[in-house]
C-alpha cells in the first residue's frame, strides 16, 4: 500500500530507499515548505540501540547551525517506525558530478572541499562532533545553471546519522567498531582508535583526491585490499594521477592524508588554505610521502590488529554489534540503493576446539609473533579448551561492523553492507524499485515496490506470464 501521510507530512513521491527504509518528499502540515523525511522499517525501528542511535543523531545535528550543514527540523515516530525530517536540498551530490563529468574543475572542487571543511571545522569547535562518514556523496550541491557557467548556490553536508561527541562515551560506541565508506575511512577508525576532527580531515582530503582525480586514493575489489592501503600504503601522487594537475599538490595530498594524525593539517581550514595555494602554483612545505607511512599516535597499549586478526576475532568471540550509519545522503536522492561484492562465509556452530599456545622459537625476536595453533590431543595432555558460540542469525537492519563486512547469513539472504553498516536484504536492495505487476524474468527475484514499502516476488500469473506481485 503506497503512505501518503506520515505524521501530518503529506507524502509527494519517493527519494531512494536503503537497507534500512526509505525517503520522501513530503510537505509541512502548515507552512508551505517541502522537506525530506526519512522513514525507517519496523525491523530496524524496534532495535533499542538503533533507536538510540537514531535519536542521537537528531539531538547532535539540532544543537548545529551553519550554512554548511543540512538543517534538522523534527523527528518522531509513525506506525511504529522513526522518522526525522531535514531539509530538502535540491540538486545533486558531488559523487554524482564526478560519475557523470569526471574529475572537476579545480576552482569548482576547491568551492565543495571549502564548504564541507567549514562545516567539520564548526561541528568540532562548537560540540566536539566529529562527522565519520565524509565522502562525495555526502557533499550536496546546489546549481544555478541560468548563465553559461554554472553557479554553485549552496554547499551542504549532509548525514551526520554516526557522528558523536568525542568526550561522551556510550554503549553505542562502546565497542570500537567503526562505520564508515572505507574508500574515505581514516587509518585510526580502521583501527578502532578513539577518533577526532583530524579522522574527519583524512577523509575529507580523501574526497579532495577523488573530487580532482577521479577515483578515491585508494582503490580495491575487497574491503580488505582498501583497509591495507590506508593502513599500509602512502596514497599515489595526484599528478600521477592525472598528470594535468600542478605537481604542487602532491606535498598537500601527502599530508592530508598522512597516516599518524599528527602529521595531518590540524584544522579543515589549514587544509583548504593550502589547496587553495598549490591551486594557485605556490608550492607547501615539503612533505615526504614517506612520511605517510607512520604508525598513528593514538594506538592502544596492545599492538594494532592485522587483517587476519580482525577475521579471526569473529571464529573466537560472541558477533560485536557496533554503531549504526542511518542509510545514505538522504535528503535529495532519487533511487539509490546499497550494494556490495558478496563474499562468501559461513555461520559459526558451537563446537569445543582444543588449543595449544605454542612460539616460533626460545627466544623470540620483536618481529615474531606468539600463535595460536590447533591440534589433536592425546588423553594424557593437560590442553586448554574454548568453546566458540554459536554465532545468533542476524535479521535485516541489524547493525554490523568491519569484522563482518561482505559476509553473508546461513540461508544467503542477507549480507552485511559496508555501504550502511547493517545486515541488508541482498534479494531486493541490488534491483531498483518496480511497479506492481510488471513484467519480470526471474522467478523468486524479490524487489521493493516504487512508491511503497512493500516488497513484490516475481512470480507466475495466472497466463503463465513472470509479473511482480506482492501477495
Amino acid at each position: 500500500m503506497s503512505i501518503t501521510e506520515i505524521a501530518g507530512y503529506r507524502v509527494m513521491r519517493q527519494l531512494g530507499a536503503g537497507g534500512m527504509g526509505q525517503v520522501f518528499l513530503v510537505e509541512h502540515p502548515r507552512l508551505p515548505r517541502r522537506d525530506a523525511l526519512k522513514l525507517l522499517d519496523t525491523g530496524v525501528s524496534r532495535n533499542d540501540d538503533f533507536k538510540a542511535r537514531f535519536q542521537r543523531e537528531a539531538d547532535l545535528l539540532a544543537q548545529l547551525s551553519h550554512p554548511n550543514i543540512v538543517t534538522l527540523y523534527d523527528r518522531g515516530e509513525y506506525d511504529d517506525r522513526l522518522w526525522i525530517t531535514m531539509e530538502f536540498v535540491e540538486g545533486t551530490d558531488a559523487g554524482q558530478l564526478v560519475e557523470s563529468n569526471g574529475p572537476l574543475p579545480l576552482p569548482l572542487a576547491l568551492t565543495l572541499v571549502e564548504g564541507a571543511g567549514s562545516a567539520l571545522d564548526h561541528a568540532w569547535r562548537k560540540q566536539q562532533i566529529t562527522h565519520r562518514d565524509v565522502k562525495p556523496a555526502n557533499l550536496l550541491v546546489t546549481l544555478d545553471t541560468s548563465a553559461d557557467e554554472p553557479v554553485v548556490e549552496a554547499v551542504k553536508l549532509a548525514d551526520f546519522g554516526i557522528a558523536k561527541a568525542a568526550e561522551e562515551a556510550t554503549s553505542l560506541t562502546s565497542t570500537g567498531v567503526t562505520v564508515g565508506t572505507m574508500a574515505y575511512i581514516s587509518p585510526e577508525a580502521i583501527e578502532g582508535d578513539v577518533v577526532d576532527n583530524r579522522s574527519d580531515i583524512y577523509s575529507l582530503g580523501c574526497t579532495a583526491f577523488h573530487l580532482i582525480t577521479g577515483q578515491a586514493p585508494f582503490i580495491g575489489k575487497s574491503m580488505t585490499s582498501l583497509m591495507s592501503g590506508h593502513l599500509n600504503h602512502p596514497a599515489p601522487a595526484v599528478s600521477q594521477v592525472l598528470p594535468s594537475l600542478p605537481a604542487a599538490l602532491d606535498p598537500v595530498f601527502a599530508r592530508v592524508l598522512a597516516k599518524n594524525p599528527d602529521d595531518r593539517y590540524q584544522t579543515c581550514a589549514e587544509f583548504v588554505s593550502a589547496l587553495s595555494d598549490a591551486m594557485n602554483g605556490v608550492a607547501p612545505a615539503s612533505f615526504s610521502y614517506a612520511q605517510t607511512l607512520k604508525a598513528p599516535t593514538q594506538q592502544r597499549a596492545k599492538e594494532p590488529r592485522s587483517h587476519r586478526t580482525l577475521w579471526l576475532s569473529l571464529l573466537t568471540a560472541a558477533c560485536v554489534f557496533g554503531a549504526i550509519a542511518i542509510a545514505g545522503s538522504v535528503v535529495y536522492l532519487s533511487g539509490k540503493n546499497d550494494s556490495a561484492v558478496p563474499v562468501a562465509a559461513s555461520s559459526t556452530p558451537q563446537r569445543t576446539t582444543t588449543i595449544t599456545r605454542t612460539t616460533t622459537s626460545p627466544t623470540p625476536t620483536p618481529t615474531e609473533a606468539v600463535e595460536a595453533e590447533v591440534v589433536e590431543t592425546t588423553p594424557t595432555e593437560e590442553p586448554v579448551t574454548a568453546t566458540v558460540p554459536t554465532t545468533p542469525e542476524p535479521y535485516e537492519g541489524q547493525p554490523c561492523g568491519p569484522d563482518q563486512f561482505n559476509q553473508h547469513n546461513s540461508s544467503g539472504t542477507l549480507y552485511c553492507s559496508a555501504m550502511n553498516g547493517a545486515w541488508t536484504d541482498l534479494t531486493h536492495q541490488s534491483r531498483p524499485a518496480v511497479e506492481r505487476g510488471s513484467a519480470c524474468s526471474e522467478p523468486g527475484a524479490r524487489a521493493r515496490i516504487a512508491q511503497t514499502d512493500s516488497i513484490a516476488t516475481c512470480q507466475a500469473d495466472s497466463d503463465g506470464s513472470l509479473v511482480w506481485r506482492d501477495y
